[in-house]
This record gives structure tokens, C-alpha cells and sequence, in this order.
């Protein structure tokens, strides 16, 4: 019985000493990678934990505070997962007010947003038609966008400002539309000289377009620019587009003001094309009590929403979801309540609620930071949640979808890595998951600031460390 126990102890030793092993040469390999020159100057938080085991493999900077960008979009997924289930979905509606007599609505429309933020002009089509099959054919009041879900505070705190027209940094509604952008088409005339033609879609009568583009000699490049002003919806297009081109697609997209009022004149436009005539005004304001819910338009499931959210990345969806946490649980959206809601979920969880600030839903701004083993906390109770694969597969796959398609491919981390990537300037991150080969599920975080390297730099070595963990045994 002695001889067993010592041969029992020196398994137990033998065991010991090769994981330390192996974490030490896995601390030095990563330590290696992270200590290229390209991010001199700059700082990493990383870490990495095995979720079966609970220990942590590798931690460097982990609980300091970091600029995330879009890594924090795990943050709101998580929240409203666990909130709300896979199945939540949202709801747009149309309503009126006064009487309908012989087809004539002697009152106003209203459409009211119910946090949406994956509504198409599909969807207004679908809406005007439910309208005119309640028999109105005539509007003799005004159109009405009703967006009082959400507060009036469009832009977070710590956007830069000349990212404004961008679709990534759209403004944020409770009732939105094509992600509140417009989309750009441009077209040649018939001779080298003439005017080009710009055309916007959906069409509507919100934009005012001042166009300078020109067309220019047969294959000749193009130099098309389109911007808008700055506070204004207001088009503006340089430049010139070849004679003859083909145009099967939009130039670019760019973002609009005040998207309740966008969407309300898109819908009066669908409404137009089923022959239902309003010569009124459009305008923001509440749905009156006593109004008569007419059309209904449901959006896809959240967890469809998550995986348009997650896998490309989109700003508009994650900021819209952090409102509508506040709009659920405390009454009205607003990027403050949205984040205590949030705060309280990490609580639950055992975050560390001092090592998180929170601006946006979308990590767009500089003002939200979070440690990279606050985001591991995160990650560990999303893999263990019920709504698990849910979840994970929202994230992009590398190699396979997503902003991870052409990353790690003809590597062991080809379909293996599901993880968010992040972007802004001088800021660049990757947290997920990753199975090594013999199946153990890990958990990382890789948050890189302040380098002075091009992008493709920093996630080359991200994806080297990714790559080292799909290979551990």
C-alpha cells in the first residue's frame, strides 16, 4: 500500500511538473510573439485560460484597463442574450389616428420604432401594404416618426467627429433604417463631359444632392467622391466616372441625420408606390394613446441579429441593442441606463466592475475600456451559458466567415478560432475561443494599443498566438 501511494505521488509530481512545464514554454513563446518590434511602444493586456481547468495558461498587462474597439461588442451580445433569449424579437408598427371614411384618413399615420435596428426598406414595403389593406387611400393629416423608445442622444460620448459620415459611426434611433444609411449610386452620361447622373436609394425627397461629377473618356478611372456635410443631410459629388461604365453596384454609403425622419420619408414613398396619396407634413413626434395599431413588422430573431452583428462587425446594431437594454429594464434607451444594465449583469457574473467604462455598445468610442481578464470572465460563463452556441457562433470563424475570412487560413486554427475581432486607430483586438488538439476549450483576450505599426502587423501576431494555442496538445 506505501510502494502504491508513492508511485500514486510521484504521478501526481510528474503531472505537476509538466504542466508547469508546458505553461512555462507557452509564457515564453507568447512572450516571443509579443515582443516583435512592430509594437514597440505600445501596450498589450492578454490572457488566456483553459475553461476546464479554470487556470490561467498566460497573462501579460491582463487586468489593466484597455481601449478595446470592437471587443466590446461581447459585452452587449452577452447582455441581451441572457436578458432576452434567442428567440426576442423586435417590433416595428404603424398606427392611426382620426377616422377612416370611403378610403379618406382624416387624421395622421404614425410609424413607430421599437428598437429594430436591422429594418429594411423591404420591410416599409410590407408595412405600406397592411396600410392599404385597411382600405386607406387617402392621408389628409401628416406622417408621423415616433422614436421616443430611445432618448434623442444620437452619437456616443468619444466619437471622432470626422468619422461622422461613415456608416460605421451611424446615428442611433429606435426607429432606423438600412442601418440609418443611404446608399450612392452614380452614373455616366452619354458623352465625355456631360453631367453624371446621382441617384440615391431608397429615393426620397430628405437629401439635397450638389454634384460637380462629370463623365469622363472610355476606360479612364474613376475619381468619384461622395461626402456629407458635416450636421447636415446633404450630399456632395466630385470627381468622374468613365463613359460606357457599366454601374451594377453603389459607389458608397453614407450615414443620415436624424433616421426616424429618414425612415418616415422612405415609408411615405412606399406608401406612394401602393397608391396611397398623403400631402401633409413629416414629422418627429409621440404616438397619441388613443391611435389604432393598423401594420406590424416584426424583425428577424436575435439570435439572427447577433450573428449580422458579430461576424462583419457592425457598429449601429451593437449601440441600438445597449439602448434598448435601457429601454427594457429602466423605462427609456439611453447609452447610460443601457450600461448599468449591463453593469448589473457583470456583477452577477464576477466581473470586476472597476475594471470596465462604458460609452457605446459598439466600442467606437475611446472612452470604453475594459481588462483583458475582465473579457476572459465574460467568455468563460457565455461558454458555459444555455444560450452557448447561440453565442459562439455568432462570432466570426477563422478562415470561414466573417472579419476573420481571410485570416489563419491553411492553419490548425482554420475553423477552430471563433473570435471577435476589433479595430480603431492604434488600437487592435481578438478575444475568443479556441479548441488545442486534443479538444480542451480555451478562452483568450489580445488587446493591443498604442502601436505605431500598420494593422495587418498587429493581427499577424495575434493570429500567431491563436495559431500556438490550436497547436498546444
Amino acid at each position: 500500500m506505501l510502494k502504491l501511494r508513492r508511485f500514486l505521488t510521484f504521478l501526481i509530481l510528474c503531472a505537476i511538473l509538466a504542466t508547469c512545464s508546458q505553461a512555462a514554454s507557452l509564457t515564453e513563446s507568447i512572450d516571443a510573439i509579443l515582443n516583435d518590434p512592430a509594437l514597440k511602444y505600445g501596450a498589450q493586456g492578454v490572457a488566456v485560460r483553459s475553461i476546464k481547468t479554470g487556470q490561467t495558461l498566460y497573462q501579460r498587462n491582463a487586468d489593466a484597463l484597455m481601449i478595446p474597439a470592437s471587443n466590446f461588442k461581447l459585452l452587449v451580445s452577452a447582455t441581451i442574450l441572457e436578458l432576452l433569449g434567442p428567440d426576442f424579437t423586435f417590433e416595428t408598427r404603424v398606427f392611426t389616428t382620426g377616422k377612416l371614411i370611403n378610403g379618406i384618413l382624416d387624421g395622421d399615420l404614425i410609424i413607430k420604432g421599437g428598437g429594430d435596428p436591422v429594418l429594411r426598406t423591404s420591410n416599409l414595403t410590407d408595412l405600406a401594404k397592411q396600410v392599404k389593406a385597411t382600405g386607406i387611400n387617402v392621408i389628409k393629416g401628416d406622417i408621423i416618426a415616433d422614436d421616443t423608445l430611445f432618448d434623442r442622444q444620437r452619437l456616443a460620448s468619444g466619437w471622432s467627429w470626422d468619422s461622422l459620415q461613415y456608416y460605421y459611426s451611424a446615428e442611433v434611433s429606435a426607429l432606423n433604417l438600412n442601418r440609418n444609411t443611404v446608399d450612392v449610386f452614380v452614373y455616366p452620361g452619354k458623352e465625355v463631359g456631360d453631367e453624371a447622373e446621382v441617384k440615391l436609394a431608397p429615393e426620397t425627397s430628405y437629401f439635397t444632392i450638389e454634384s460637380s461629377a462629370t463623365t469622363g473618356a472610355p476606360d479612364s478611372s474613376n475619381t468619384i467622391w461622395v461626402s456629407r456635410t458635416l450636421g447636415q443631410n446633404h450630399i456632395r459629388v466630385s470627381g468622374s466616372i468613365a463613359k460606357g461604365t457599366k454601374v451594377t453596384s453603389r459607389e458608397t454609403l453614407r450615414s443620415v441625420m436624424e433616421p426616424q425622419l429618414y425612415a418616415a420619408h422612405a415609408f411615405a414613398g412606399e406608401l406612394a408606390k401602393q397608391n396611397v396619396k398623403f400631402s401633409g407634413k413629416i414629422v418627429s413626434a409621440k404616438q397619441p394613446e388613443e391611435a389604432k395599431l393598423v401594420a406590424i413588422h416584426k424583425s428577424p430573431s436575435l439570435s439572427t441579429i447577433l450573428s449580422l452583428l458579430n461576424k462583419p462587425s457592425d457598429n449601429l446594431i451593437a449601440d441600438v441593442l445597449l439602448k434598448y437594454l435601457g429601454a427594457h429594464a429602466k423605462g427609456l434607451g439611453s447609452f447610460g441606463n443601457g450600461a448599468d444594465v449591463e453593469r448589473e449583469f457583470f456583477k452577477r457574473i464576477g466581473m470586476d466592475l472597476d475594471g470596465i467604462s462604458i460609452s457605446d455598445g459598439s466600442g467606437l468610442s475611446r472612452f470604453d475600456y475594459i481588462s483583458a481578464n475582465n473579457l476572459i470572465v465574460l467568455l468563460s460563463y457565455m461558454h458555459s451559458s444555455e444560450h452557448s452556441k447561440v453565442y459562439i457562433e455568432s462570432l466570426p470563424i477563422a478562415g470561414v466567415d466573417g472579419s476573420l475570412y481571410s485570416r489563419m487560413r491553411n492553419t490548425s486554427a482554420k475553423g477552430n478560432v471563433h473570435a471577435k475581432t476589433g479595430y480603431i486607430g492604434r488600437v487592435s483586438s481578438l478575444s475568443g475561443y479556441v479548441n488545442t488538439k486534443s479538444g480542451e476549450p480555451l478562452v483568450f483576450s489580445i488587446i493591443m494599443n498604442h502601436h505605431l505599426c500598420p494593422k495587418s502587423d498587429a493581427t499577424r501576431l495575434q493570429d500567431k498566438i491563436c495559431v500556438l494555442l490550436a497547436d498546444l496538445p
